[in-house]
């Protein structure tokens, strides 16, 4: 089975660029804990979530106004996945690197996200299948 046949959400997305604040209003109004960065190119390069911009924001004090989400976002990422991705080597990835939410790309651009929930429903589905087949 492929990403491809997961259930699939749309992306909240900034640029590296975003001011602080508005990223937390993205968040806010979207009712989200975390939003996917991308490049100028649209291929995602970190994650801002509501506990960075509680870690290192507001706990050490600075001004969300004069800072970006380059400035604040978790980066490298570790788990980008593809659309033609097996789900059970994404899965043995989000499990490594103890992740819940993975970006999927389609031609190098940010598509949409793959939650760890979805993803366990798309893993025992494999395995209900691989089931009726023995």
């Amino acid at each position: 089975m492929k990403v491809s046949d997961c259930t699939l959400i749309k992306p909240l997305f900034c640029g590296l660029g975003d001011k602080v604040v508005g990223v937390a209003r993205k968040l806010r109004d979207a009712k989200q804990r975390r939003v996917v960065v991308v490049d100028g190119k649209g291929f995602p390069v970190g994650i801002v979530s509501t506990t960075d911009i509680n870690n290192r924001v507001v706990a050490e004090g600075m001004d969300a106004a004069a800072l970006k989400a380059c400035d604040i976002m978790t980066s490298p990422l570790f788990l980008v996945c593809d659309m033609n991705d097996e789900v059970n080597d994404v899965f043995r990835r989000m499990v490594e690197h103890e992740s819940f939410f993975c970006p999927v790309v389609k031609s190098k651009r940010l598509h949409a996200v793959l939650t760890y929930g979805e993803l366990l429903r798309a893993v025992q589905q494999v395995m209900r299948d691989a089931k009726g087949k023995a």
